[in-house]
């Protein structure tokens, strides 16, 4: 059992709170709508894991690093993923904060509306390094 629950890595810990965030909306999507989709106004987007963490750096994160710059545009959008789970990402039972739903709606209300759904923002790419994990 690890005993440390405090992550040094900022890009890691973003990374795990990025797919906890999107494992929980999509736990309760399929609790809301009896499948893994995004239901508003009679529209439906199909959700995946991978699909919503990108969504969620392209939509929540890149916005951040935009205006603020890597390194403090990183530490709030990481600060406002923290702020997207409810009782933090260290519990057994991860859910969403009520920020967390409101944030991902908008996510969604805007993917519906035409916003691109799974893709990158213009700039970033995943890297594999000779290990084989990958990076943004």
């Amino acid at each position: 059992m690890l005993t440390n629950n405090v992550l040094l890595s900022p890009a890691y810990r973003t990374a795990m709170l990025r797919r906890y965030i999107a494992e929980a909306f999509i736990a309760l999507m399929k609790q809301i709508n009896g499948a893994p989709v995004y239901v508003e106004n009679g529209e439906c987007v199909e959700l995946t894991a991978d699909k919503v963490a990108i969504n969620i750096i392209f939509h929540i994160e890149a916005p951040w690093i935009e205006e603020f710059g890597k390194d403090e545009g990183c530490r709030l959008a990481n600060e406002s993923l923290e702020q997207m789970i409810s009782g933090g990402f260290a519990g057994e039972v991860i859910r969403l904060s009520t920020k967390g739903v409101i944030e991902l709606r908008e996510v969604y209300r805007d993917i519906i509306f035409g916003a691109p759904d799974g893709e990158l923002p213009q700039g970033y790419t995943f890297m594999s390094p000779d290990g084989g994990e990958g990076f943004l």
